[in-house]
């Protein structure tokens, strides 16, 4: 066989086709992305792997056979890690190959393949990713080099061009469509719910404002204060959130929770005991934090991601302008990449089994299978298919590389 026995892969969706509501089905965790890591180079045709999680997107980078379906690779990893079945969502996944799936990820880096282009904050997701999958041992030789060539390119893209030029997260976005709903801010009381960077952006933001009143609620107080002593305001452990709605004119909320940390119930005694209660809420979070099941009233407005999405559609133009310089050195860096990749898929270590290996393997071991019979000399091919792929994984995973500075 020849150097196309394995080939780069990514198999993924994101918000540009597919809703939130498909997404929060097979969505992953952070803390899921390293058994998740495990689990689909625990297959035998999959040498090395990163998933990419964020709230957008949910993407398989890996090396695979040439011969396997990317998308029946992805398939059998649900079904064994969260034992569901989307062999029939086919369609709502994009497949891309070697270059193809590397340009992807460039264009992601750099921001060009974001809800809002020019967003930074996918730069520090995708190296998150990468660190758990290199911390999981599943990061191989070609997934270092692809990532680290994708974070050049994110930072020179930024540097060089006015993508990154009043570029916004989404968390920034969504303190603007509250702007534009509710006006200023200088006397509401702002519920954050959750502690991470999504919340650090938008409590950062309101500060600036002048937000009234910062509350901050999470599962652990001793996190929630620390956001306090960042920005202000009180700390509160989640169970405060019935008393807490009340006091809230502003709620933002954005948890890794599976399960709603707003329920309906507590909706529902809200509006019982305040029917004239004025609410603005955005939820952040993938699945969502807000439980919502009816109509909530007209003194009360709800916006999750799909909303944001809409709002900064036409909000863009300037950063827009920019993408074609920004393309022009997307295009230079994955030549680059595709020089190296090419030469690399040379080397013995991928391709292991190309005509250098059939000759080894018929001086050596064939004249051994003369005597076997056709069925037993096929499950030792089959054996030895299986030894050699393994080895090629022990030796992928073994090249940790830490990240490069340019």
């Amino acid at each position: 066989m020849g150097i196309e026995n394995w080939h780069l892969y990514i198999c993924g969706m994101s918000h540009k086709n597919s809703t939130l509501s498909q997404r929060q089905v097979i969505q992953l965790g952070r803390d899921d992305l390293s058994r998740a890591n495990l689990i689909l180079t625990a297959s035998s045709s999959v040498l090395e792997s990163i998933v990419v999680s964020t709230c957008n997107r949910i993407e398989f980078y890996f090396v695979a056979e040439a011969e396997k379906e990317p998308f029946e690779i992805v398939s059998n990893f649900f079904d064994k890690f969260k034992n569901i079945d989307i062999s029939n969502w086919r369609d709502s996944f994009y497949i891309k190959k070697d270059q193809h799936a590397a340009a992807h990820l460039f264009r992601v880096a750099a921001g060009l393949d974001s809800m809002v282009v020019g967003e930074d904050q996918i730069v520090s997701q995708l190296k998150e990713d990468y660190s758990l999958a290199c911390r999981a041992g599943t990061a191989g030789k070609i997934l270092h080099r692809l990532f680290h060539q994708a974070f050049r390119t994110g930072k020179q893209v930024r540097s060089d061009t006015e993508i990154g030029q009043g570029a916004c997260s989404i968390s920034s976005a969504a303190v603007e469509l509250l702007k534009s709903k509710i006006g200023p801010i200088d006397t509401s009381s702002v519920l954050f719910i959750g502690v991470n960077q999504m919340i650090a952006l938008a409590a950062g933001a309101l500060s600036d404002l002048g937000a009234g009143k910062c509350l901050f609620a999470n599962r652990t107080i001793e996190k929630a204060q620390i956001f306090v002593s960042k920005y202000g305001g009180s700390a509160y452990s989640l169970e405060n959130l019935p008393d807490l709605l009340t006091r809230a004119d502003i709620i933002i909320s954005c948890t890794g929770s599976k399960l709603p940390i707003v329920t309906k119930t507590m909706m529902d005694d809200l509006l019982a005991a305040h029917s004239d209660k004025r609410l603005l809420i955005i939820d952040l979070a993938i699945p969502r934090d807000i439980e919502v099941d009816g109509n909530l009233g007209k003194n009360i407005a709800i916006f999750d991601l799909d909303d944001i999405h809409k709002y900064i559609q036409d909000k863009q133009q300037k950063r827009e302008r920019a993408i074609p310089e920004a393309e022009i050195i997307i295009g230079q860096r994955l030549s680059e990449f595709m020089y190296w990749f090419a030469q690399t898929r040379r080397e013995p270590i991928y391709g292991v089994r190309d005509e250098s290996f059939e000759t080894i393997y018929e001086r050596e071991m064939a004249p051994l299978l003369k005597e076997l019979s056709p069925e037993s000399r096929q499950e030792f091919e089959r054996a030895l298919h299986r030894m050699l792929t393994r080895f090629m994984q022990l030796k992928l995973k073994s090249s940790f590389m830490p990240f490069e500075q340019e």
